[in-house]
């Protein structure tokens, strides 16, 4: 027998499924309740922490119950935490999208000629398809949606001959060196700039600078490992469900790429969602406070008595849409992609109901990661571990600070992945903590976003790397393996501006 063949009995490890991971997790978490002690922050107006008021409360641990009560909260969501079953309905319909566009054969049709186009472009195509999650990223925060643009990135992809983890690399790594450097994003930088008393503008130099040095490396880092996938395809982790993958997102088979007037229409449809999704959800007064624009067209439809009958008076405007209206989007959009095609009715929800199946598994994953957080919220063990860092950073010198600052928020972040719940309980103590250390409270605002960033690109809290990884049908295992040096290389990156930033 030849020394390399493996022991007789001897099993190979594997990685626990996603669902396994996070529920683990929220177990983990329901025992750290027994053992850290309950704490709190007095709270100002706002509802944000107050540095210096910390105080030990009668812990609260949770239990089976609360254990297993947690993914059903983290979907329908409470008074504190908000539920994801707008998330998971919007992934299901976005599912049913994907199957009617699969039906009319359009967008298999244009990608296969896309892919032939950019067959000697690799390079180019993933540049532009970074740049773009980057912008998003840095513009809105995009997160949870990440699921929806590799959907639609992955079949093209695949069709180039590289492998489903270039896509979740382009989405995660794209959309969260973005958020990683968010120059105006209203849902980070807006919000922790509010809650630290300081101007959303306040180091945007700094971010700027950061999200063009970043975006830039994380396109060179993509575009080494799909040169590698290019050259020897068995090297990919995901090699073993290459012809599985291929039949999962295909494109056209056929030689024949014209496309009829009623594909061009669909088509038409699939590139018009995407451009209204990204309009309806950047923050367009956050931008530039004068951009009032939709906000007075849905006020003008309003007071028009045949307008408002007509179209409700309920109107959500660009800029301010979220989950919901995306949802409504697609639903829409997919009714209206049969009906052009001349589809009967049968077929047009047959075809909704089959693709909104396909996707039940990945709509899954999010109440569970916000199940994790209900669980530290209910055990009222969030501020003692904040109460450590605040402990940790209060008496070293700059540079020290910004980078133990760095870590500790990475730390935190794992656990509160949400940008909003992670300002508005922990901004008001850091941003005091800054000024006592010597450092730009702008700085901080930089640390909390990078944190953010480089959590939501590793974590098993990270909604848009457990949707992905679970569409890919790639281990979460893998995906850390593959991601792991990636973060820590930026993580260094960040370092280096941050040591920079402190010593000017």
């Amino acid at each position: 027998m030849s020394e390399h063949a493996p022991e007789k009995g001897k099993k190979k490890f594997k990685m626990p499924n996603t669902y396994v991971i996070l529920f683990g997790v929220i177990c983990f978490i329901a025992v750290l309740s027994w053992i850290i002690p309950g704490g709190a922050y007095e709270l100002n107006a706002n509802g944000d922490a107050i540095s210096g008021t910390y105080h030990i409360v009668e812990s609260k641990p949770q239990g089976l119950w609360d254990v297993l009560m947690a993914p059903i909260t983290g979907m329908l969501g409470s008074d504190t935490i908000s539920g994801a079953i707008a998330i998971s309905l919007t992934i299901l319909l976005f599912g049913s999208f994907l199957e009617m566009m699969e039906e009319t054969g359009a967008v298999k049709t244009a990608l296969k000629r896309i892919a032939m186009k950019n067959q000697n472009n690799v390079h180019v195509l993933i540049a532009m398809l970074v740049c773009l999650m980057s912008f998003l990223g840095s513009l809105e925060g995009a997160y949870e949606e990440g699921i929806v643009y590799f959907l639609m990135f992955v079949p093209v992809i695949l069709a180039l001959g590289l492998d489903t983890v270039v896509a979740i690399m382009i989405v995660v790594l794209g959309t969260q060196v973005g958020c990683l450097a968010s120059t105006v994003n209203p849902f980070a930088t807006g919000i922790a700039s509010g809650i630290a008393g300081i101007s959303a503008g306040d180091g945007m130099g700094m971010r700027v600078l950061l999200l063009v040095v970043l975006t830039a490396l994380v396109v060179l880092i993509i575009n080494r490992y799909a040169d590698m996938v290019k050259a020897h395809p068995e090297r990919s982790v995901q090699f073993f469900r290459r012809t599985q993958d291929l039949m999962d997102f295909p494109v056209s088979e056929t030689e024949d790429l014209d496309l009829s007037g009623r594909q061009k229409g669909v088509l038409v449809i699939f590139v018009l969602t995407f451009a209204i999704m990204v309009v309806g959800c950047v923050p367009w007064t956050s931008i530039n406070p004068d951009w009032t624009f939709f906000e007075r067209l849905v006020a003008w439809i309003g007071a028009t008595p045949v307008l408002c009958e007509a179209l409700g008076s309920d109107i959500t405007p660009f800029g301010s849409w979220y989950f919901p209206e995306l949802a409504m989007l697609v639903m829409v959009m997919t009714l209206l992609a049969g009906i052009v095609m001349r589809y009967e009715v049968d077929k047009i929800i047959d075809t909704l109901i089959k693709g909104a199946a396909g996707l039940v598994s990945t709509a899954f994953v999010v109440p569970l990661a916000r199940g994790i957080q209900v669980v530290m919220d209910n055990g009222q063990i969030t501020p003692t571990i904040l109460h450590l860092c605040e402990n940790t950073l209060a008496s070293l010198p700059p540079v020290a600070f910004v980078i133990v600052a760095l870590i500790c928020y990475f730390l935190i972040a794992c656990l509160i992945p949400s940008s909003t719940g992670l300002a508005a309980a922990t901004m008001g103590i850091m941003a005091a903590l800054s000024q006592f250390a010597g450092v730009d409270v702008a700085i901080m605002v930089t640390i909390y976003c990078m944190a953010l960033g480089l959590a939501k690109m590793i974590s098993p809290t990270s909604i848009v790397v457990m949707t992905c990884t679970a569409a890919a049908h790639m281990s979460y295992g893998d995906w850390v393996k593959k991601a792991a040096p990636i973060v820590g290389f930026l993580f260094l990156v960040c370092c280096a501006f941050l040591t920079v930033a402190a010593m000017l």
